[in-house]
């Protein structure tokens, strides 16, 4: 049959096209998984086809699927915020691409919390630093506060003690310390005011520190010491998954002082009692016999008191979480409780909090949600705190038995001439005060977008903390080992109870502008915010037994009580630029209204601008391949700070407690408490800064670099006014300026080699403070610190120290000795007379700067590395450049260091110590020689841990097993002895609560 024209090409057209379509249409489903190199899933990671728009994300269990043309099988592109991006080819046999991603070591193209928002941090143009939580989450800590300890550059954190539940014995500086008042930073918890404390380290999942007032002047007065920002975790869209962490661990004191034997003790009192002129209280011959050869330990003990209420101690931490999202809906819950008991006796907490994070999204344009946080702790502590057992335990005579052989306390010793009780500092330890402390936040919000990039936001929170103390001293009976010697006078009962209530209300409008390579960032907002503190105290006495522990069945009562008030208004602003990603910049202005500020200055402004180059976006700069980022920063900014109490410009009064009586009524009095001043203003901090960021080789070598100049002026300080005046407090004014100046650096290293992970960060810090002007106060001295222009805050000031005097000749060769100086006591240096010459006298022109109590380097060193299922970290922090008072001096009746035994004495003439006896005041008097280099290096954690195989936990529908050994200030470098050299500026070793070594075993499970 003859086919047509049509038939010859159409109908193999037609044929081929059936063939061709199905084809094109065949398509390959490609699967897989998605984790770090820790083995933890990564939920929203974005998985493309090159080339093309077709792909998908993870869900919260890292899987993902979705269909490939067959056509287009050529590679998969794997992104995720703060990971290195990962190209894999799609084999032709293969459909499974199973993916582990490394986190970039830079942190520069992540996105980073800042002030009312987020930014990505290569368009960072203020000095932002922030802790990646992975390097902390597995560390067993009851401190949030420890986990910022030396990780990032210009923020020291000191921890006063280890005393379980004094979560608040943490000092926190943020460039150094800028006022003579409180110069704790901002901590702002899901963008409210808050305690560190009051926030679990496992439900964090962002901490970002705002260092300089570019940054930070957006808070406006309440920034002047930084800000530190903490994000908490939310649900993500995926299956729900449940989490448990659980550790154990036992705690030690990281050093404590040794002490010598009785028998030594009672030879070093013997030389006191002679030096007193008092030879009838000494220790017989016979007497010290018995001490060496303990033959009578109820008389003549051994007793080392620091050893007897120091323990090694048990701390648990329980913390199960659930997280998940469906249909525009997300939430995390989380229940936490940690069980500590103190290192010294009496000491111990328990903690359960909670919290519910939850947000959902309606009709594409608005986003409702709630945080909700609570926590409720219940702290013990022997009755006058931890302190009164240290003073018992260096101060009490180590002749006194713990107890005697017939049960009861032990308060006498053998030397008749003491007739008075020692104090036993064991028995304290079982006479407990207890702190019950209540916390609640919530906060609700709404995030409405009328158009695409316009965001209005609003937010109301609500916070409150409540403690109640109760602390009971019951009637004691002293007893001899022979039997009752005498009561301990009435009971006594003490209770308060302190409540505080915040909230505040914050009302933003944004908008997001792109046009062509420019990119425009607005924001605008108010804010709202109240204060209100309440504080009811109450004393009692003599009541009918020890059982009845009822205020209202004391026979003597008293009672306290205090109120305040502070409101906060606030209008702020913020204008963000970036041209082509290279040129960047920000414009940020905030009015603040504060109460606790007269009315004449109560408005304040404070501005800030800052400007950024990304010199690795020019043009020049992306033949090569050696600089991956190179930034240029700049900022300058204002700061106010309004955390000067709450009436530092009212005359206050103090009503009932002045009462008198007049005929045969009383009277309820009042008496002035401050004079009013209501010419104060603010005080104000200026921040410059210049900076770079850098990264090199891939990104696998990373540097941060800042230079900053901090000065705040207006000062407000109280004045000495005269008595005449009749109130108990001075005035505020605005009397002085403090300057830190100094510069930051940080480094890192991450390189991995097959199963190998190596990473290295280091950080180091160095900051000058000088107080540059004080009015009003030519000698500022308190005991041993003076606060005067060109020297740091609270200088260690007084005598210069050389040796001990060693013959009467030495002696007598000075006039206008302090004290009642003897041979072995400490010999003061003559520097300074009348006429600024040396006049062989020792006189107050002779005191001089002696060392400064701030470091002058703070550093921190983290190294990890993981292989296959093993992870190992180690991390050390120290400070170099500090002083501190080690007053390792005895106490008239009690215990002596081992470091006194090598005092001078007639039997010891090289000693190196002076002599021992209550009369040589000249060794109490503040000089050189009881300040020490307290620079130090610790293993801050170090710790190893195993992830079980995935493919095994997989099996048995586990998602994570992970188990952990760690330990917690392991060792310390440091030439101060007998005592840890981590403490408050300003102050001895001596009565410190220590921090814990802490070595825990744990587990971190996931479904």
């Amino acid at each position: 049959m003859k086919r047509t024209w049509h038939e010859k090409i159409l109908f193999p057209i037609v044929l081929h096209l059936f063939i061709i379509f199905p084809m094109m249409s065949q398509t390959l489903k490609i699967e897989g998984k998605v984790t770090d190199t820790n083995g933890e899933t990564l939920t929203g990671a974005s998985v493309v086809l090159k080339g093309t728009t077709i792909g998908t994300t993870t869900d919260i269990n890292g899987n993902y699927s979705f269909d490939i043309p067959i056509e287009k099988q050529q590679a998969l592109i794997f992104t995720y915020i703060g990971y290195k991006t990962v190209e894999v080819n799609v084999l032709e046999n293969q459909r499974r691409y199973d993916v582990q991603m490394e986190e970039t070591s830079t942190g520069l193209d992540e996105v980073v919390v800042v002030a009312y928002g987020t930014q990505k941090k290569a368009n960072l143009t203020g000095a932002v630093s922030s802790l990646h939580i992975d390097d902390v989450k597995d560390i067993p800590a009851s401190n949030t506060a420890s986990l910022l300890q030396g990780r990032m550059s210009g923020v020291t954190v000191s921890t006063f003690s280890a005393q379980p539940g004094k979560d608040n014995d943490v000092e926190i500086r943020i460039r150094g310390i800028g006022t003579f008042g409180n110069s704790n930073p901002l901590v702002l918890i899901d963008g409210v005011e808050g305690n560190m404390s009051s926030v679990s380290p496992n439900d964090i999942e962002n901490v970002s520190v705002l260092k300089d007032a570019a940054s930070a002047s957006i808070y406006g007065v309440r920034a002047a010491n930084g800000v530190i920002l903490i994000t908490t975790k939310r649900g993500k869209a995926g299956e729900n998954r449940l989490s448990y962490n659980v550790s154990y661990g036992v705690q030690q004191a990281t050093v404590l002082p040794q002490f010598i034997d009785s028998w030594q003790w009672a030879t070093l009192f013997n030389e006191q009692s002679d030096a007193e002129g008092t030879p009838e209280r000494k220790y017989t011959p016979e007497m010290i016999q018995k001490l060496k050869d303990k033959s009578d330990p109820d008389h003549f003990a051994n007793t080392k008191w620091i050893n007897e209420v120091f323990r090694t101690a048990p701390v648990q931490n329980h913390y199960i979480s659930m997280t998940g999202g469906k249909n525009n809906s997300n939430y995390m819950a989380s229940l936490g409780y940690m069980k500590q008991d103190g290192i010294v006796m009496g000491t111990s907490t328990d903690r359960t909090n909670f919290r519910l994070n939850a947000d959902t999204k309606y009709i594409d344009m608005i986003t409702l949600g709630m945080n909700v946080a609570g926590t409720y702790q219940k702290v013990d502590e022997p009755l006058n705190g931890s302190y009164y057992i240290f003073e018992q335990a260096r101060t009490s005579r180590p002749s006194v038995p713990v107890k005697y052989k017939n049960g009861h306390w032990g308060v006498f010793d053998g030397n008749p001439s003491f007739t008075e009780p020692a104090k036993n500092p064991v028995f304290s330890s079982t006479q407990l005060a207890n702190t019950d402390v209540y916390k609640f936040d919530g906060k609700i919000f709404a995030d409405i977008e009328p158009v695409k990039n316009l965001h209005f936001k609003t937010n109301f929170a609500y916070q409150f903390n409540q403690s109640d103390y109760a602390g009971f001293s019951p009637v004691n009976a002293y007893y001899s080992a022979e039997g009752v010697v005498k009561e301990g006078g009435i009971n006594l009962l003490d209770e308060s109870s302190n409540k505080a209530i915040q909230w505040i209300n914050e009302n933003l409008i944004t908008y997001y502008l792109e046009a062509d390579h420019h990119i425009f960032n607005f924001l605008i907002g108010q804010s709202s915010q109240y204060n209100s503190y309440k504080q009811y105290r109450a004393h009692g006495e003599d009541f009918i037994n020890n059982n009845v522990r009822v205020m209202n069945a004391a026979k003597i009562t008293s009672a306290y009580g205090t109120m305040a008030e502070a409101t906060l208004r606030s209008l702020f602003g913020r204008i963000n630029y970036a041209y082509k990603n290279r040129y960047l910049m920000e414009l940020n202005i905030r009015r603040d209204e504060s109460s606790r500020i007269p009315k004449k200055n109560r408005v304040g402004y404070f501005p800030s601008l800052s400007a950024g180059w990304n010199i690795a976006e020019e043009n020049f700069m992306k033949q090569q391949s050696i600089v991956n980022i190179l930034k240029l920063r700049a900022s300058w900014g204002q700061l106010g700070n309004q955390d000067i109490g709450y009436y530092p410009f009212a005359q206050t009064y103090r009503i009932g407690m002045n009462n008198y009586v007049w005929g045969n009524d009383k009277i309820s009095g009042a008496a002035a408490v401050s004079v009013a001043n209501p010419d104060i203003k603010w005080e104000t901090t200026t921040t410059s800064n210049i900076g770079f960021d850098a990264a090199f080789f891939n990104n696998k070598i990373t540097s941060t670099f800042d230079y900053f100049d901090k000065t705040t002026s207006d000062i407000l300080l109280q004045l000495p006014i005269s008595a005449i005046v009749g109130a108990d407090e001075a005035p505020y004014v605005n009397a002085a300026e403090v300057k830190n100046r100094g510069w930051e650096a940080s480094v890192g290293y991450n390189g991995n080699w097959g199963d190998f992970t190596f990473n290295a960060n280091a950080n180091l810090s160095h900051i000058n403070n000088k107080i540059t002007s004080v009015s009003g106060r030519k000698d500022w001295i308190q005991g041993w610190t003076i606060n005067v222009a060109g020297q740091p805050i609270g200088a260690y000031y007084g005598y210069i120290a050389d040796g001990l005097y060693t013959s009467q000749n030495q002696i007598d060769e000075t006039k206008n000795l302090v004290g009642n100086v003897g041979i072995g006591d400490i010999r003061l240096v003559d520097i300074n007379g009348e006429n600024g010459e040396k006049d062989n006298q020792i006189t107050d022109k002779d005191r001089t700067i002696l060392g400064n109590p701030f470091p002058k380097f703070t550093y921190g060193l983290n190294l990890s590395a993981g292989y296959k299922g093993f992870d190992f970290a180690v991390f050390f922090q120290g400070v170099a450049g500090v002083d501190r008072i080690v007053m390792d001096y005895p106490i008239a009746g009690g215990s002596a260091t081992n470091t006194m035994w090598n005092r001078y004495s007639a039997t010891n003439p090289n000693g190196t110590y002076p002599r021992f006896g209550n009369g040589n005041y000249n060794g109490l008097t503040p000089s050189s020689f009881w300040i020490t280099d307290a620079s130090y290096i610790r293993l801050k954690n170090i710790e190893l841990g195993y992830s079980f195989s995935r493919d095994l936990l997989q099996k048995i529908k586990i998602e994570r097993l992970r188990i952990f050994l760690s330990a917690q200030n392991a060792l310390t470098f440091t030439k101060i002895k007998n005592y840890d050299p981590e403490k408050y500026a300003n102050d001895d070793r001596s009565y410190a609560y220590p921090n814990a070594k802490t070595f825990s075993i744990g587990l971190n499970f996931s479904l």
